[in-house]
């Protein structure tokens, strides 16, 4: 053929865009890599319209490898930004608060769950006549359950997804606590309390999993402090509860109590079954682009962002698998030579953190008892809780601000500096007429407060920067085993805690020498968590284990 000028066509003379351009799917106008510099060149504008007129990528599992695509297309498919970059440009907000309350209160659960059965244990054993070993089984029975649930949540997120374990733990937390409250003995509440626990158990990883993935990276820290923030809410809900029952707490009706602490999950349940969307980064390493996509124009329209392109890079799609394997690779991701070291160190970092927290807990109400706070045991107890809430802003802004290590060495250096500033002032205040100079004694007595709401305070960043951190380090393809391994180690810390500090204190005659021993676990903590090799802070979340650590390490922009 000829041109209307006469000369031969040669691919010389053929126009740069061979594409056939059907209408572009774009309804504004097209949205350019972000990568891209800004230009006005109409044929740079013309680029979005070449991406949105070529072919789709091949949906769900019945993707290949030998798919020949026309002439361009692939490059233009290759200039797709990746799906986190996606979830950066659609920003933060109602999307990411829809997911926090309809997921987020499989801790309120926790907290309410822990409240109560610990209140209620006294009831129940006048009742039922309990020796003191059963008593304690009933309220460490919980942590065993949280334990298996863990455990079972993460090859189960990561299998089959992070909603399903969700909405099983509403399920089971309903269910269960209703059937705590119709049990006629020792052994029918210790084995419906541990699936209790396990309930709310499956469900806490997937969560911190989900909303780690369909949150912009500034915003992370404040999402999971949200989340941690609920367990708050559940306590108070608890101690409304009880206060509304008895607030002499001599003549609980514990039955009651039970079946309303299930009923958030009741709620929570029927509204996360309707309105929970799938993780977008789960769907999107199966293969399922079409469902991915849909997710995110979702997360678009409550953001409010309907400017926005949702097309992203597609992920190859995942080898298949037999449900065996699917539960042990995941486990050669999160204990590969790449992330052993730190994974072994968030463990041991969560059970640090929960050894301080729950020990704590479990120390506090026998402490205050004996030492003058100033005020009733009852109050300082409350006055501590209430001191949680700074604690969690205060872990939102250094989150926000600083990287993840940074933060966590700070927290560590902190609640050591508070347990030791307790200790020394509760001593203090136990040989009063050892000190009886004035200055002394308000010394100490700024030590003894000060150390306490630390403890209290500083424990809650940890909770935050830990949990965001042992969500960050893992592939989409193991985040939830991941992130569930470290909280499985960290309920270790919460059975153990009460047993040490029973056995410290019944060893030493004091309570002194548990708070010091703790004290030494957050310094042995610190000096792992310097040798970390990964940052997350700034960085967007892997899909793959390809055995690179470039996307995570170093410093942040």
């Amino acid at each position: 053929t000829k041109h209307s000028g006469g000369c031969a066509r040669t691919d010389e003379c053929a126009p740069a865009t061979a594409l056939a351009a059907p209408p572009p799917r774009f309804t504004a106008e097209p949205a350019l890599p972000p990568w891209l510099p800004p230009c006005r060149d109409k044929e740079a504008v013309r680029l979005g319209d070449r991406l949105a007129a070529a072919p789709s990528p091949p949906m769900g599992r019945e993707r290949s490898d030998d798919v020949t695509l026309p002439t361009g297309a692939t490059e233009l498919k290759e200039a797709l930004p990746p799906l986190s970059d996606v979830i950066e440009r659609i920003g933060f907000g109602w999307a990411q608060f829809r997911v926090t309350l309809l997921g987020g209160n499989v801790w309120l659960a926790d907290g309410s769950e822990l409240l109560l059965i610990g209140t209620v244990t006294r009831a129940v054993s006048t009742e039922w006549d309990m020796r003191a070993w059963q008593r304690g089984m009933v309220v460490s029975i919980v942590f065993v359950g949280i334990l298996m649930g863990n455990a079972v949540s993460g090859p189960m997120g990561d299998r089959l997804g992070r909603r399903l374990p969700i909405l099983l733990s509403y399920a089971g937390i309903a269910m269960f606590s209703v059937l705590s409250a119709m049990t006629q003995g020792f052994y029918q509440l210790a084995t419906i309390r541990l699936f209790v626990g396990m309930s709310f158990g499956i469900g806490q990883p997937a969560f911190t999993a989900l909303c780690t993935e369909v949150t912009p990276m500034y915003w992370r820290m404040l999402i999971q402090a949200a989340s941690q923030g609920l367990f708050i809410m559940g306590e108070l809900y608890s101690a409304v509860l009880v206060w509304y029952d008895d607030p002499d707490m001599r003549h609980l009706d514990w039955r009651w109590l039970l079946l309303m602490g299930a009923v958030p999950s009741v709620i929570c349940g029927i509204l996360a079954t309707l309105f929970l969307h799938q993780s977008p980064s789960y769907l999107a390493v199966n293969g399922e682009y079409d469902e991915a996509v849909k997710v995110l124009e979702s997360m678009r329209d409550d953001n409010r962002a309907g400017h926005i392109s949702v097309e992203f890079r597609a992920l190859p799609p995942r080898r298949p698998s037999t449900p065996m394997q699917a539960m042990i690779e995941p486990l050669g991701v999160i204990y590969s030579p790449r992330l052993m070291f730190s994974t072994i160190v968030v463990i041991y970092s969560t059970f640090t953190l929960n050894m301080v927290f729950y020990g704590c807990l479990y120390a506090f109400p026998q402490v205050v008892t004996d030492v003058d706070m100033g005020s009733s045991p009852a109050v300082s107890l409350i006055v501590g809780a209430l001191w949680e809430i700074p604690g969690n802003i205060l872990a939102v802004v250094c989150g926000m601000f600083w990287p993840r290590k940074p933060v966590i060495i700070g927290y560590l250096l902190a609640i050591s500096s508070s347990l030791i500033a307790f200790t020394v002032g509760a001593r203090a205040h136990l040989h009063e007429k050892e000190y009886s100079e004035h200055d002394i004694h308000y010394f100490y007595d700024y030590l003894l407060h000060l150390g306490y709401i630390g403890i209290k305070a500083f424990a809650v960043v940890g909770f935050v920067a830990v949990y965001q951190y042992a969500t960050e380090i893992y592939p989409t393809v193991a985040r939830t085993t991941g992130t569930a391994a470290c909280v499985a180690g960290g309920r270790f810390g919460g059975m153990f805690a009460p047993l040490f500090f029973e056995e410290m204190l019944d060893r030493t005659g004091s309570f002194s020498a548990f708070f010091y021993a703790v004290a030494a676990l957050c310094v042995i903590n610190l000096v792992f968590v310097v040798f970390l090799p990964l940052e997350t802070f700034g960085k967007a979340l892997e899909d793959h284990d390809e055995g690179e650590t470039a996307p995570l390490m170093g410093s942040s922009h």
